[in-house]
């Protein structure tokens, strides 16, 4: 056991994390989340051995998350803001939510959680101590999404997210209407991780502008006005009104979204796509229950936003194509059941909020799609701490390739056509490329 773990270990035995007058018998590292997905953070993986006070053995599943070495890679990572609103959430928030957003006939199933067991967020020079410790949710059967590709997921993960997340979301209109004063306070004490203590988001807009633009290129050479190889001229003029009014600064146009308006907004999970799902399945291997963990960037806001991200993420260009209503349908349809007699949002104002909000979903699938799809290795994250605007876009852009150029231009292409078209019945999104997307 390393030094810090052993710290960890002895503080959560300290502050009665294993039950009072428990005694720390070992802790052995099972392993470290070295995945793309994973580089806000250094997490691992262990058991603690532990006799209770009455002499009894033991063993419980660990999972560690510490923020970054270095002062630079913390800041850039935002880290003590995220692990401020990880212990705050586990640590007072979903107390108060489960306890007034639960319905008190009984009825309904509130959202599974993580089972928290330890906070530390001391920042300044103990900061390589801090850490959250959350039971490792394995132990109930639950496991990262049983797909093959890096991405997308099929309707019935999807499915089973969306019921979670509506059963996460439903949370806060019923807590809302049962104490709506206590709600205020406890969320005004959530703190913004997407902007720096500068008013900065983790990218210039040019950087975000210079992401879109690849995928615009890649559309208008497939829907040119002079007949490309699929060529749609509502594209063409859809393509030239998002030029137009959402190119400009696209930085602050998120900036406007991700402000919470009343009375639809919810305590978002903030990151919601497949890297911070865990899935229970049953004996034939269907998903029948979802989890959702790493909860530092939760903010208060749309609803969208969340929605945005993973059907933008994690939803494929077939999968849009065939089951986007039906999703949202199971959302909304989740949402209602869930509510009771608490007014939540119909279809057509989860709609509306799609399109009013949904940018948020676009602009970080535009650099994230990218990331997750690299094949190589990623350069280490200390690497984009000091590089300008023009070397994070020619990092970003190159990531990816062809596939992640596709990808993030098929969800601009399902965003365009949803904002600017004025009638109900569109056709499909085709493509010239045949992409492995399932494999």
């Amino acid at each position: 056991m390393t030094s810090k773990e052993d710290e960890t270990i002895g503080d959560m035995a300290a502050a009665g994390a294993f039950g009072t007058d428990s005694r720390v018998v070992s802790f052995k590292v099972e392993g470290l989340h070295t995945e793309p997905d994973q580089f806000a953070t250094c997490v691992v993986y262990g058991v603690a051995t532990v006799d209770d006070r009455d002499g009894r053995r033991h063993d419980h599943r660990l999972v560690m998350k510490y923020k970054q070495p270095t002062p630079e890679l913390r800041q850039f990572c935002n880290n003590d803001r995220q692990f401020y609103n990880e212990i705050l959430f586990y640590e007072r928030i979903a107390p108060f939510l489960l306890d007034r957003g639960s319905r008190r006939d009984g009825t309904g199933t509130p959202p599974k959680l993580c089972r928290y067991l330890y906070g530390r967020n001391g920042c300044g020079e103990d900061a390589h101590r801090d850490v959250v410790v959350l039971g490792n949710a394995t132990v109930d059967g639950y496991r990262a999404a049983a797909t093959g590709h890096k991405l997308s997921m099929d309707f019935d993960h999807l499915a089973v997210a969306l019921r979670t997340l509506a059963k996460f979301h439903g949370l806060s209109y019923r807590a809302k209407r049962e104490d709506s004063i206590k709600f205020k306070e406890i969320i005004d004490e959530v703190k913004d991780t997407s902007w720096s203590e500068n008013g900065e988001w983790i990218f210039h807009s040019s950087v975000v502008k210079g992401l879109f633009a690849l995928a615009l290129n890649w559309l208008k050479e497939r829907h040119v006005e002079n007949g490309g190889s699929d060529y749609d001229k509502n594209v063409v003029k859809w393509i030239r009104q998002f030029e137009s009014e959402m190119m400009d600064e696209p930085i602050e146009k998120l900036k406007h979204i991700l402000a919470p308006t009343e009375p639809l907004a919810v305590l978002c999970h903030g990151d919601f796509n497949r890297n911070n799902i865990l899935f229970r399945y049953d004996g034939s291997g269907r998903p029948v229950d979802a989890l959702p963990y790493d909860m530092a960037t939760v903010r208060y806001g749309s609803p969208a936003i969340d929605l945005s991200f993973i059907l933008y993420l994690n939803a494929d260009r077939q999968t849009r194509n065939d089951h986007w209503d039906a999703l949202l349908d199971v959302y909304c349809a989740t949402l209602a059941e869930e509510a009771g007699d608490v007014s939540v949002p119909n279809r057509n104002q989860i709609d509306a909020e799609m399109l009013e909000y949904g940018f948020s979903g676009l602009v970080h699938v535009s650099f994230f799609a990218r990331v997750m799809l690299e094949e190589n290795l990623m350069p280490d994250s200390s690497s984009f701490v000091d590089a300008d605007d023009s070397k994070l876009l020619e990092v970003l852009s190159s990531n990816g390739g062809d596939l992640a150029t596709e990808w993030v231009a098929d969800v601009l292409h399902h965003f365009v056509r949803s904002k600017y078209a004025r009638t109900s019945i569109l056709p499909p999104i085709k493509s010239t490329h045949k992409l492995k997307y399932h494999e």
